[in-house]
């Protein structure tokens, strides 16, 4: 991509490091106002699908090489090539014998560190002048919508939850993101490179981009289609490419295959995970949410797609900034990575919400350009500065925002039930029952727990959990109407041990969260006790 020299090198690394120690601070303060006796878990911010990540990585590190859902008591099948990367990084943790936690982060931090240097990479394919580079940067390093606004409104705001359509919040919330959104810019821009005839070695590195996507998030392989199949037809209408490119692209779309190929033909041997992928639904907010959730950037970045589409391609002049023109073909792939995501969200797929990952790039490329192209010509000089800065500083209210209320779940107000964001502490007892689990569970024995425990348990121990999770949890509204009978104290004991032995429950966890969901009394099932610390108790399970 960009041959960035010293300086911009210094000023790339220092905002990119800022950027992940901002996604760190709650993690930092997290150890040291962590309770005396108790453990941090180590996941504030999308807590509940941050222990199913935790999970994968359990089974990786007890050498499992194919996924099976820990969050579920239906027989396993064959397990299928579901979430490798996750078992690879367990496999890392076991293998230098580190928390799985602590690998997690790790690996968070340096592909958010990999994403933001291939995104300023792509920048410097857009812009010729240094301070529109920078003013690009800053927006996808900070920039998202107004849900700062909204949310005290009692509106769920887009940018406080779609972490796939925010870089920031990509970095945020886990360490597949991040991988695959940086594999989508680099496979991007190895077929800009490919289609204007800078040599066939981009087409490969292109498809070593796209294998990783596909073995890491295939979804994200649909925008990868659309979005060059947009720009080789644009470049068509152009007279810039033809037939001539289209080797090259067919050796991406061969590098994509062997992971949804894989991913697809083990599913369809496991019936288990066939109910799992069925039940799945991730559709896109409407119209009027994913506005909001893009706030300021929405006027500039219209502003910049003008500009791109209809004065970039007669101009020849300078720029504001006295620099050359810039060249309108890398502009176009923009254009057309903008036009296909729109396309994208709104057929009926059920993982549509999926797509928008990496758009947050282009937006924020377009909003840059409207505001030095568009905008910033028609203001007095003196308004220049000001009002860049408050872009900048107003795009990003809502990635601070966000900081600051995974700082105030380290202070919960009181321990909570069900939700392991409010929970971010595990209590002595828990890390006991977490420790004897370890010691005389076998993989796969299914734990009934509170909805809390189920979440938590298959990421630190080798059992699988009867409820933990909305969407592993195979029929998850039956599970938990199911939990709540078991726990209900008016449940007649047949029942019980119908429960018991239809979905073989080997162990029963028993805490005060659970005491709550029904005031049941275990002691009431003849029951082998065989842990308890505090109020804590563990049971194994028999019918009769």
């Amino acid at each position: 991509m960009l041959k960035i020299a010293r300086d911009e090198w210094r000023w790339l690394l220092g905002w990119s490091f800022f950027t992940l120690f901002l996604t760190s601070v709650p993690l930092i303060l997290g150890l040291f106002v962590t309770p005396a006796g108790h453990e941090f878990t180590g996941l504030l911010f999308n807590a509940h699908d941050g222990n199913s990540y935790l999970s994968k990585m359990q089974e990786g590190r007890r050498g499992d090489w194919l996924y099976h859902s820990a969050f579920t008591s239906e027989p396993p099948g064959p397990g299928a090539v579901l979430f490798i990367y996750y078992l690879l990084l367990g496999k890392i943790a076991g293998l230098l014998s580190l928390p799985n936690i602590l690998v997690f982060h790790a690996v968070r931090l340096l592909t958010g560190l990999l994403l933001l240097v291939v995104s300023y990479g792509f920048i410097g394919l857009l812009f010729n002048e240094k301070r529109a580079r920078r003013l690009a940067f800053l927006l996808v390093c900070f920039s998202a919508g107004l849900g700062w606004l909204l949310a005290p409104l009692g509106i769920l705001p887009v940018d406080f939850w779609v972490a796939e359509g925010y870089t920031f919040l990509s970095i945020f919330a886990n360490a597949h993101f991040p991988l695959t959104s940086a594999c989508l810019v680099l496979a991007l821009a190895g077929g800009l490179a490919g289609m204007q005839g800078k040599g066939f070695r981009y087409y490969l590195w292109a498809a070593l981009a796209a294998g990783v996507i596909g073995f890491v998030l295939p979804y994200v392989l649909v925008t990868l289609a659309g979005v060059l199949a947009l720009f080789w037809l644009r470049q068509v209408l152009a007279r810039s490419a033809g037939w001539r490119v289209l080797p090259g692209l067919a050796v991406i779309g061969l590098g994509a295959l062997p992971g949804p190929l894989l991913t697809l033909w083990t599913i369809s041997r496991d019936t288990t995970l066939q109910a799992f992928m069925r039940q799945g639904r991730i559709p896109t907010p409407d119209v009027f949410s994913m506005l909001a959730g893009y706030g300021l950037l929405v006027p500039f970045t219209l502003a910049g797609l003008w500009w791109a589409e209809k004065l970039l391609p007669g101009h020849a002049s300078k720029t504001i900034t006295g620099q050359p023109s810039l060249d309108p073909v890398p502009w176009r792939l923009v254009s057309a990575w903008l036009l296909a995501t729109v396309i994208l969200l709104v057929l009926p797929f059920n993982f549509s919400r999926r797509l928008v990952e990496g758009v947050h790039l282009p937006l924020a490329c377009l909003a840059a350009a409207g505001w030095y192209e568009i905008v910033a010509p028609r203001l007095a000089s003196r308004w220049r500065r000001p009002l860049r800065q408050l872009l900048v500083g107003g795009s990003a209210l809502t990635s601070l925002v966000l900081v600051l209320l995974s700082v105030s779940f380290l202070f919960p107000a009181g321990p909570d039930l069900n939700e392991p964001v409010k929970a971010p502490y595990l209590t002595p007892a828990e890390q006991g029952a977490i420790s004897w689990l370890n010691a005389h569970a076998r993989p796969g024995e299914v734990v009934l727990s509170g909805p809390l425990l189920g979440n938590v348990l298959p990421g630190r121990t080798p059992v699988n959990t009867f409820y933990g999770h909305l969407d592993e949890t195979i029929d998850p509204d039956r599970k938990y109407a199911l939990l709540e009978q078991f726990f209900n104290k008016n449940t007649a004991p047949i029942d019980r041990y119908g429960i018991i032995n239809s979905w073989s429950l080997k162990y029963l966890v028993y805490g005060w969260r659970e005491k709550q969901l029904g005031l049941f009394d275990p002691a009431q099932g003849n029951w082998q006790k065989v842990f308890q610390q505090d109020d804590l108790q563990i049971f194994r399970l028999t019918t009769s």
